[in-house]
């Protein structure tokens, strides 16, 4: 029964398998040009480390040139078949409306209108990218300064992502006939005339934008030069397709289920604190060393929070966790009273980070200092707030820095302990998680930026007020709803499928 109705979601979705007048299953029309498609997002996310939980990759239908398809609101590295949707030039949706489009569908969408001669389109949010979006250091594809295209003269003077049909035509309108363009404050988008080609063109620059950051770090001066006749991308695809199948069993996978969670409100509260210490600390972030510490408000009793306070964030299992009860006066030498003073001033808070990572606390000192760069740190705003440490004293078992750090945080997502480390808020550990992973992102963008030499721009930063209204239209002009995804979010759905508690 269940794999009827599957079958029979298919038809109308138009994707996937579909069923035929005899009900035998049947595929796609264009089900191998879907299956690279999810291919390559798995490959720029997971193999290549291009895409990061918020890109995506699209591609133009084969038979119908006024078609195209992208995934749905999912991150890349998680992407299978059925969340494909498949939408027209104006970037609507061909079999009937969703609620779980990507936000930036207009991004493809107008370019593929502008553009008949591209087929494929990748919108990656990578470090190099970003940072030479938000330099004066031009970053150089061959003979030719890959174009920036600034948002907020078409924003009202904000930053933001392409959620608009007129922002779109705008970013298209600065792409031309190049093969890319820079976001600014949110990474490139480029253009291919096939999936292959894509992925491997994408690479290539990426890997430039490393060679160049390298020579200027090093004090040279990048001299541009005639780009290198392209090899066969078919080469570099086949070899990365080979390793995504091989991990999936062997073939493109379809869609996975979500881990499974505890009914119970308490136990299924202590499986996310788990979890998310052993998404902390894993490759996928390195948020976490062995002495930091996540916490999650209890949501029975917001006077306590569930906590691992004298375990390795790695190893921490469901036996390991302590409830703590911010009501009853108790002894700390781990640190925890951060977590009771911020709990305690803070009842919208429903988890608490504290943390070393080495990226972000190289901004805590010196000339440079933690700035937004990228879309996913704008919560930074125009710095976080800093508490000084005494690095003579133990930091873990110093009760009065609870109370200074909440007296600092204020209305902040989170505070800044020059040289030592940083305390993080939100307000579920869903979305916590997801901040501390833009917050060390922001801090690499950034630190490249700072490296290329040249004049750095920050998010917080206008353009000049006669430039703030003009453009192809208002901000929210045709703006969809925002999607409707997990309630988790994208991100959290993702690292919980990746990261084993085993």
């Amino acid at each position: 029964m269940m794999r009827a109705k599957a079958l029979i979601a298919a038809v109308f979705l138009g994707l996937g398998t579909a069923v035929t007048g005899q009900g035998t299953a049947a595929p796609h029309p264009e089900q191998a040009l879907l299956e690279d498609l999810v291919v390559a997002n798995r490959i720029l996310a997971r193999q290549l480390d291009i895409l990061d939980i918020q890109g995506h990759t699209s591609t133009r239908s084969r038979t119908n040139p006024n078609h195209w398809y992208m995934p749905k609101f999912i991150s890349p590295g998680g992407a299978t078949v059925p969340d494909m949707i498949e939408y027209d030039l104006d970037s609507k949706e061909v079999h009937g409306a969703r609620t779980d489009n990507a936000r930036e569908i207009y991004l493809h969408g107008e370019t593929y209108k502008a553009r008949p001669d591209v087929m494929a389109i990748v919108h990656a949010h990578t470090p190099e990218f970003v940072a030479f979006g938000m330099s004066s250091v031009p970053l150089w594809n061959g003979d030719s300064p890959v174009p920036v295209w600034d948002i907020r003269p078409f924003n009202r003077g904000r930053s933001g992502v392409v959620s608009t049909p007129a922002l779109g035509r705008a970013m298209a309108e600065e792409l031309g006939r190049s093969e890319a363009v820079l976001l600014w404050g949110h990474g490139i988008a480029l253009t291919a005339a096939s999936l292959p080609e894509a992925v491997s063109r994408v690479d290539a620059l990426r890997d430039a934008a490393q060679l160049q950051q390298a020579a200027i770090a090093m004090g040279d001066t990048w001299t541009p030069q005639t780009r290198a006749a392209t090899e066969d991308p078919a080469r570099t695809w086949e070899y990365h397709k080979k390793a995504v199948v091989k991990a999936t069993g062997g073939r493109v996978p379809i869609s996975p289920e979500p881990p499974p969670r505890p009914s119970d409100p308490d136990r299924a509260t202590a499986h996310d604190l788990v979890l998310a210490n052993r998404i902390l600390v894993s490759e996928e972030l390195r948020i976490l060393d062995t002495l930091g510490h996540v916490s999650v408000r209890n949501r029975r009793n917001p006077n306590s929070y569930f906590i691992a306070p004298r375990v390795a964030p790695g190893a921490v299992t469901l036996a390991d966790l302590v409830l703590r009860d911010l009501t009853t006066a108790q002894p700390d030498s781990d640190g925890l009273s951060i977590h009771d003073e911020v709990y305690r001033a803070r009842p919208d808070v429903g988890a608490v980070l504290y943390a070393r990572t080495p990226e972000i606390v190289a901004l805590t000192h010196g000339s440079a200092r933690l700035r937004p760069v990228v879309n996913g740190g704008a919560f930074i705003g125009n710095g976080l707030p800093e508490v000084a440490v005494d690095p003579r004293n133990p930091i873990l078992a110093n009760p009065a820095l609870g109370r200074r750090v909440t007296d600092a945080l204020g209305k902040a997502a989170g505070v800044l302990l020059p040289r030592h480390g940083f305390v993080l808020t939100a307000g579920s550990i869903y979305s916590l998680v997801d901040r501390a992973y833009q917050l060390r992102q922001n801090a690499i963008i950034q630190r490249q930026a700072i490296a290329l030499r040249g004049r750095v721009a920050y998010l917080n930063e206008r353009p000049a007020e006669s430039a703030q209204e003009t453009g192809p239209g208002q901000p929210n002009q045709g703006q969809q709803p925002g999607p409707t995804g997990p309630a988790e979010g994208r991100a959290w759905v993702y690292w919980s499928q990746i990261v084993p508690l085993d």
